[in-house]
């Protein structure tokens, strides 16, 4: 009996995965079982499926080589301005 039930480390694991549609039949079983007795791993499971939509609606930026660089600098100007406030 103990082959069937997973701990809710593995669980999220799985929910992680799940999402990915990487899991073979043994672990859906597995992960759906663990889903109808442990509220937590429930609603992680939710949330999870939740952000994964909103991330996968989001429209993505691509930079051109020269924006990347100027955020690059601005970022290494702020980290120095930030060491010498801090002396």
């Amino acid at each position: 009996m103990g082959k069937f039930f997973i701990s809710c480390d593995q669980a999220s694991i799985l929910s992680t995965r799940e999402q990915y549609g990487d899991l073979n039949p043994k672990e859906q079983f597995r992960h759906k079982l663990h889903k109808t007795y442990c509220l937590d791993c429930r609603s992680f499971h939710k949330g999870n499926g939740k952000f994964q939509r909103t991330i996968n609606g989001l429209r993505w930026v691509k930079l051109s080589n020269e924006q990347k660089s100027n955020i690059k600098n601005r970022i290494e100007e702020a980290m120095k301005e930030y060491k010498r406030s801090a002396r």
